[in-house]
């Protein structure tokens, strides 16, 4: 018994000899993959980190009021190329934007480019914000075709209001009142903020519904 035993022993550690000439090497070799691996996912992360503190003081000199303006032009470019991956590039985009549109002398083409380079942001909110405020530009350019493509888009609920209230800017500009008061009056429903107040004065602006869409009923209303 104890010769079978022994034999047997044997006969394991033969095969495992074998079996380690045969595979050895891809073992060894998935080993340092992984190792090196490890390393390099440690690395990224690391990589990743500093990137966004290197963007997050270019944007807080973008945003210091001390910073002149060409070095603010220096910094925006350098965030667009440099730190693309990073929400800090499109949060730029999405400042210059504000300054360019509400400048004495607004420059619309200005404003449009850097509101699409921030629409392209890998952060899902910062994308619609500036979605939103494009489409507002496009109405400011009288590009009402642009502006409802965005305005009709999928949204969160969140900001279902917004894009109600973009809706009856651009039916107003198109001149559809009708539309426009039943944009509004969506807007004014699902609004949760303070904007309650300015979206009524936009709504009230409009008139009456009946009054403006059924003329013949209002008067014979109005002589009953």
């Amino acid at each position: 018994m104890a010769d079978i035993e022994l034999k047997t022993d044997e006969e394991k550690a033969e095969e495992l000899k074998k079996w380690w000439k045969e595979n050895g090497t891809s073992v060894v070799v998935g080993i340092a993959l992984a190792i090196g691996g490890m390393f390099g996912w440690q690395q990224w992360q690391v990589h990743q980190k500093t990137k966004a503190e290197g963007g997050s003081r270019l944007f807080a000199q973008l945003s210091d009021e001390n910073t002149d303006a060409t070095k603010k032009a220096e910094i925006l470019k350098q965030l667009s190329t440099d730190f693309s991956g990073t929400p800090y590039s499109a949060l730029a985009a999405l400042k210059a934007a504000k300054a360019a549109c509400a400048s004495e002398a607004s420059d619309q083409e200005k404003c449009v480019s850097l509101l699409q380079q921030a629409s392209q942001s890998s952060q899902e909110d910062i994308a619609i914000i500036a979605n939103l405020h494009l489409a507002r530009a496009y109405i400011s350019s009288n590009k009402l075709d642009e502006a409802e493509k965005i305005a009709n888009q999928k949204m969160p609920k969140a900001y279902t209001s917004l894009t109600d209230e973009i809706k009856g800017d651009i039916y107003f500009a198109k001149k559809d009142f009708a539309k426009a008061r039943d944009a509004y009056d969506r807007a004014i429903l699902s609004s949760t903020g303070q904007n309650v107040q300015y979206l009524k004065m936009k709504r009230d602006d409009l008139g009456n519904n009946n009054a403006s869409t059924k003329p013949a009923e209002a008067e014979v209303q109005s002589k009953s």
